[in-house]
């Protein structure tokens, strides 16, 4: 059992990944992300690096990169030594993502409050009715 006792940032943990490198990732309900790396829980959302204490869901994607999303923030990749905060001037006009997935051509799509969308590598896209789907 681990707990804020042992360093996790918070006990509601709402969703937990291991990354290609065995850390392990948890974010929680009330007090953001944090990483555990087999010796120690470095939460970046108390260290000031990381916006938003509800986290909805944490991804990496073929690259490495962590993803993860939560209320009203946007969305947040790590690439392995710092984070890039994508929200409404990146394309993603949502209040909140709640999944994020990559397909067999590595795209990533996330999907939320405000509907479907797909990252092309620089920018959001929302996905409506007839697409874009390639």
């Amino acid at each position: 059992n681990i707990s804020e006792t042992d360093g996790l940032s918070n006990n509601a943990v709402s969703s937990i990944i291991e990354d290609m490198s065995g850390n392990i990732w948890f974010g929680t309900t009330h007090e953001g992300i944090c990483r555990y790396d087999g010796k120690a829980f470095t939460n970046f959302t108390e260290d000031g690096i990381v916006d938003g204490n509800e986290i909805w869901c944490v991804h990496e994607d073929r690259a490495g990169n962590i993803w993860f999303s939560g209320k009203r923030f946007g969305v947040y990749r790590y690439d392995g030594s710092s984070f890039t905060k994508f929200d409404e001037k990146d394309g993603l006009t949502t209040p909140g993502i709640m999944c994020i997935f990559d397909d067999k051509e590595g795209r990533l799509w996330l999907g939320g409050v405000g509907g479907l969308f797909r990252y092309d590598g620089e920018s959001f896209f929302i996905v409506r009715k007839d697409g874009p789907w390639q």
